[in-house]
């Protein structure tokens, strides 16, 4: 019985802030255009007037376009001729170079040498020396 409770209590304080969620129309009647006052008192009380239900009608976006000239002769860069486009598509569908040929075309390669060498003088300091 308590556990029955407990899940009815979280259910019913739960379901409590959904009721945030809808419009205060609620309490005022079935219209979407009741109005809602607070207060008063023989000269009147502060009072919400309006569409309370519904959220406020914005005009439609309007975006600016403008136009550009260039050279009539212009062709985009990514049009080519057939045969080149068959070259190309041949070229990207070659099977990509595996982790293990990556390292050793890297050790291949000429590595410029550095210009500078570090030696070290008899009182044990080190002297960069230009080469």
């Amino acid at each position: 019985m308590k556990k029955f409770l407990g899940v009815a209590t979280i259910v019913l304080l739960s379901s409590i802030p959904a009721h945030a969620q809808r419009a205060a129309g609620s309490a005022a009647g079935s219209s979407s255009t009741a109005a809602l006052t607070f207060g008063g008192g023989s000269t009147g009380g502060g009072g919400i007037t309006g569409d309370v239900g519904h959220l406020p009608i914005y005009s439609r976006a309007e975006f600016a376009t403008a136009a550009f000239r260039g050279d009539p002769s212009f062709a985009p860069s990514s049009y080519m001729t057939f045969e080149d486009a068959v070259k190309e598509g041949i070229a990207q569908s070659a099977p990509a170079r595996t982790v293990a040929q990556a390292a050793a075309d890297h050790q291949a390669a000429v590595r410029e040498k550095s210009r500078v060498e570090f030696v070290q003088d008899h009182s044990g300091n080190v002297i960069p020396v230009d080469r």
